[in-house]
């Protein structure tokens, strides 16, 4: 059986989704979709991908597509994903799934009712080191988890200018669903879930934007609306407390940091793929599991590569094998989508 995809989107799905689902058995990419129908046309030679079309309601409408991989601006998502599960496709749904939890649980109720299978895409369930991590703490490598600390400082490596000094675009755009809580606190939120098979029960945050103007591609000043700094505080049901941080606008450190403390124990994640476990009295032990994909992906990061574990998987599903991981389903999203709420509501205690 062969899973006709198609992709709604032309930005980041071209440099990472179109390149990936080439490497999925089984898929095969017969319509792409942009507001740009000239882009779409344009992405869809490049691909050599059958039908352009210049809406993602159009897509939906296909009748050469089984799944849609919803890979618009989050403020999109919403109307993108509803288009196809009331067609009656499979979806795939990028994060942030929504711009509000009220967005997201309307998309809850139309899935539904709908044939198809509805998912999320965190990837980051599909990172090699992480599922480690949560078969260790569910074996109790560390005992019960006490405390999850996770710190992504957003350093790119795809060539492309470090986040601080990024041009103006969409993900600078609160409005339209931009900012550092959606684009990576939203898989950090979900991976706190994931591991400890909790939810989160309480939360405390604040964001900021610290780079207050950018400049677009023309040159042109414009106004940073969306949020490039993010520090929040969970209790998850288990009573584990997290605390998060993102920034955007960091130059150096190792990106991403993550160490998952226990009372026989520590998991500590360093960049995107070295995992150590520790005990108290004994050095910290390096037990990283290679990434066969290494190399493969365009980019070749730990995005990219999980990305293509998730879409296999979900292919596999739709073609009637077991699934290999648990990808996020659609109420997943919604507890991540309230959480975000929570943390852009968060009102803090001033104390002058």
């Amino acid at each position: 059986m062969t899973v006709r995809v198609g992709v709604i989107g032309t930005g980041f799905a071209r440099r990472v989704q179109l390149p990936g689902l080439r490497l999925v058995p089984g898929a095969v990419v017969t319509a792409v979709a942009s507001r740009d129908r000239t882009r779409a046309a344009a992405v869809a030679r490049e691909f050599d991908i059958a039908h352009a079309f210049g809406s993602g309601e159009e897509l939906a409408r296909c009748r050469d597509v089984d799944l849609v991989f919803v890979s618009s601006t989050p403020d999109a998502h919403a109307r993108h994903a509803i288009a196809a599960l009331e067609a009656g496709k499979h979806v795939l749904c990028e994060k942030p799934m929504a711009l509000t939890a009220r967005e997201a649980e309307r998309m809850v109720q139309v899935a539904e009712r709908s044939p198809g299978c509805a998912r999320i895409d965190h990837e980051l369930r599909y990172e090699p080191n992480r599922r480690r991590a949560r078969e260790l703490i569910r074996a109790g490598a560390i005992g019960p988890v006490l405390h999850l600390e996770l710190a992504v400082s957003y350093l790119r490596g795809d060539g492309r200018p470090q986040a601080f000094e990024a041009p103006w675009s969409w993900w600078h755009d609160a409005a339209r669903g931009g900012g550092i809580l959606g684009a990576v606190g939203s898989h950090l939120i979900d991976l706190c879930r994931f591991w400890t098979g909790g939810d989160v029960v309480a939360v405390s945050g604040q964001v900021a934007t610290f780079v207050p103007e950018r400049r677009d591609e023309h040159g042109v000043a414009r106004a940073v609306t969306a949020d490039d700094y993010v520090s929040f505080v969970m209790r998850l049901a288990s009573g584990a407390v997290a605390t998060v941080t993102l920034t955007t606008f960091a130059s150096h450190g190792p990106g991403h940091f993550v160490r998952v403390t226990g009372p026989d124990g520590s998991l500590v994640l360093t960049g995107e793929t070295k995992l150590e476990v520790g005990r108290p009295g004994v050095a910290l032990e390096d037990v990283s599991v290679p990434d066969e994909l290494s190399g493969q992906t365009v980019p070749d990061n730990m995005w990219a590569r999980s990305c293509v574990r998730l879409m296999r998987d979900l292919v596999g599903v739709l073609e009637g094998r077991p699934a290999t991981g648990e990808p996020a389903t659609f109420h997943d999203g919604v507890a991540v989508q309230r959480v975000m709420d929570a943390v852009r509501a968060g009102p803090g205690v001033r104390l002058d």
